[in-house]
């Protein structure tokens, strides 16, 4: 096997380290996707790996149809899903149908791992924005001390004033490893990936969804006891109207994420979930707490209601935008964007800084797009 590590091998290396030559069938892909479907220690698998050398493995519209494909196929042949990510998140050039199309795949992902389906993440280099949490979707990750894991990128989270160092610090595999249940630090060789994998794969005693649930809320609530975070946005619930509110306009962080999902998982039947808030935080102490797993932990309460009957309606009445969007959006039985409400790639902000891109005020295609089910143009 190659001296190579596996944080700055190619996605081809990485496939082919995980397979012996003659248990792999590498399929066809409309997208810069990598998929090979084999056979590992006797379990069926179906790797998907994204490309760091193509736009540094971005999720576009191509890729996001892909995967959902992949998942899709993965459980039509009842094989466990490998996902390779090394990702620098979304195609922001594609503008707001991104959005849409991980709303599509995020659905697609939460919805099989409810019914049953094996989903490793094993993370290469950079795991930021949507990537980051198709890899807290999964129920085992993988990482190397050089792996770097965020909901937003270094570049994002040094604008709150912190020097380079301690961003690294705060959101590398080491950092990550030590929250422990699914997380696993391993060497950086491609051999401790593979072996890593074999282990998963004939070690895996799967829990009931509601159960997992319940352990990772609990687990996720000791996190915060110990490195306390003041909620930022207004939670207000109005119980006989089966709604609950979420205003301020503020950044979503992990205690509001949490704060959320528990008042989901608490409230009876139907669920309007009303939202006006500008997306998810950029601050360094909420990426410290693994922010992208608390907004996955968000995602799978409001879908498993879903799953058990009782619908969640999503009502957006401010400027959403990023894992916040992703999370509520992804999990809802309906989306709906009702005036003054509107959906962004990334805060204006944000969009200036990396993009250098204007505020553009010209009205989106949500409902084409897949972002929204319906927009109301009146009150």
């Amino acid at each position: 096997m190659p001296h190579t590590t596996f944080t700055q091998a190619s996605a081809a290396q990485r496939l082919a380290a995980l397979f012996s030559p003659d248990s792999a069938t590498p399929l066809d892909s409309a997208s810069t996707l990598r998929l090979t479907s084999g056979v590992i220690d006797g379990h069926p698998v179906l790797a998907v790996a994204t490309d760091p050398g193509a736009e540094k493995g971005v999720f576009g519209i191509a890729e996001c149809a892909g995967l959902r494909g992949a998942i899709r196929l993965a459980r039509e042949e009842r094989r466990a899903l490998v996902l390779l990510l090394d990702s620098a998140g979304a195609r922001l050039y594609d503008g707001v149908a991104i959005q849409g199309a991980l709303r599509g795949l995020m659905r697609e992902l939460l919805d099989a791992g409810l019914d049953g389906l094996p989903v490793i993440a094993l993370l290469g280099r950079n795991v930021f924005g949507g990537a980051s949490m198709l890899a807290l979707a999964a129920e085992h990750r993988c990482y190397a001390p050089a792996t770097l894991l965020a909901m937003s990128g270094p570049r994002v989270l040094q604008t709150g004033g912190d020097d380079h160092a301690a961003v690294i610090a705060a959101i590398n595999g080491t950092a990550r490893s030590r929250f422990g249940g699914a997380e696993e630090l391993l060497d950086d060789t491609l051999a401790a990936y593979a072996c890593a994998l074999r282990q998963w794969l004939g070690a895996r005693r799967a829990a009931s969804p509601a159960e997992a649930l319940f352990d990772e809320r609990l687990m996720l609530e000791r996190r915060l006891r110990a490195h306390p975070r003041t909620p930022a946005a207004a939670l207000h619930v109005e119980r006989a109207a089966g709604a609950l509110s979420c205003r301020q306009h503020a950044f979503v962080g992990a205690a509001d994420a949490l704060q959320l999902a528990a008042l989901a998982n608490s409230a009876d039947g139907a669920l309007d979930l009303r939202l006006d808030c500008i997306g998810h935080s950029i601050d360094l102490d909420d990426e410290r707490a693994l922010l992208s797993q608390y907004l996955v932990h968000l995602a799978k309460t409001l879908r498993l209601r879903v799953h058990g009957g009782e619908a969640v309606h999503l009502h957006i009445g401010g400027a959403i935008s990023g894992g916040l969007y992703i999370a509520s959006a992804g999990a809802a039985s309906s989306v709906a964007i009702v005036p003054g409400g509107s959906v962004r790639t990334l805060p204006q902000a944000a969009l200036e800084q990396i993009l250098h891109r204007p505020a553009d005020n010209a009205p989106a295609p949500y409902a084409a797009c897949g972002v929204a089910d319906t927009v109301s143009l009146h009150p």
